[in-house]
């Protein structure tokens, strides 16, 4: 029961709007986060935030199709792997254990706040991000012209929320937040990296994308391979389809260890570094675009969907192009 004295003080005197919207939302928080109501507010609202993006309902009961899935893990998936792969810290201790230290992004540092970043005794380029979340990074190519007092603000807010508050994926819920710099990574010609997301499903590599160009940028460009570097016949509509050749030898490489990066998952995504020192792991993703992917075919939803639920159908795939188009 809500005391109205909480709401309005002494003798009836309103407090300032803004207390009562800050109570409202932190009482929404603690209903998100109940047990048996938060899940059901949670699915309500994510599903309903999904359907209005794609433009289309999505099955949920039971849930079929790439995008459902990914909705019915991050409401009702409790797998205590979720939390550590989710972290950008911990799940280092993931890789090495299961590749090596060397497909390990390296690491500068990590602090519990950015009042603490040694800003003297990090190198020219570095990239800032937080620990617990997923998206905000900070790209510093010249820390000569940083200005860290700006960029120490930008942390202490990356900060401020735990990210399951933002957006209901439960792996995230309760993740330590931390800061951490990592050195920028440099691609096999020199230039920017190509980073690839490899998608597996049941420790079995299906697709590889291989993402150019800088991120937030008109540069971005997304291409997409079967295991052996054929191109596939379809594309993310987030993104304008590029023309990268990935070489056989390096597709069934990328696909061999993003298989074992992912082993005992029903689905993950294994986030890659194609830098000058060899491949570098920098994630395990496991919900790929929150449910909000749109494809330029609708097979990709429809036989990423199948292939997470019944791994049996891997035997019967020759080649991944046709059965994306006739699913």
């Amino acid at each position: 029961m809500v005391n109205l004295l909480d709401l309005t003080g002494k003798r009836g005197q309103a407090r300032p709007r803004r207390r009562i919207r800050l109570s409202k939302a932190a009482f929404k928080r603690a209903l998100s986060r109940a047990p048996l109501i938060g899940n059901r507010l949670n699915r309500a609202k994510v599903v309903q935030r999904c359907e209005a993006f794609l433009g289309e309902p999505l099955a949920m009961d039971p849930p079929a199709g790439f995008n459902a899935l990914i909705v019915h893990r991050l409401i009702y998936d409790r797998d205590p792997m979720l939390k550590r792969i989710c972290d950008k810290i911990a799940v280092r201790g993931v890789i090495r254990e299961r590749l090596g230290e060397d497909y390990v992004t390296p690491i500068i540092g990590f602090w519990d706040s950015p009042d603490e970043i040694p800003w003297h005794a990090l190198p020219d380029r570095f990239v800032l991000k937080p620990s617990h979340t997923s998206g905000p990074f900070a790209i510093i190519h010249d820390k000569s012209s940083c200005d860290f007092k700006a960029l120490t603000e930008e942390a202490q807010e990356w900060l401020q929320h735990d990210y399951f508050d933002l957006s209901p994926e439960w792996g995230y819920r309760g993740i330590p937040r931390r800061v951490l710099a990592e050195p920028l990574l440099i691609g096999p010609d020199g230039g920017g990296v190509p980073e690839a997301n490899v998608m597996t499903f049941h420790g079995q590599t299906v697709a590889i994308r291989i993402y150019t160009g800088a991120k937030h940028s008109p540069d971005r460009l997304d291409n997409w391979f079967d295991v052996h570097g054929a191109r596939l016949p379809f594309h993310s509509l987030k993104y304008r389809p590029g023309d990268f050749v990935l070489a056989p030898e390096m597709a069934r490489r990328l696909a061999a260890v993003s298989a074992k990066a992912a082993a005992g998952f029903s689905h993950m995504r294994v986030d890659i570094y194609l830098t000058d020192q060899g491949l570098r792991i920098g994630e395990l993703t496991p919900y790929h675009g929150a449910g909000q992917t749109k494809w330029s075919h609708p097979g990709c939803d429809r036989l990423f969907g199948r292939l997470w639920q019944d791994p049996a159908l891997f035997g019967s795939i020759r080649d991944m192009g046709v059965a994306i188009t006739e699913a």
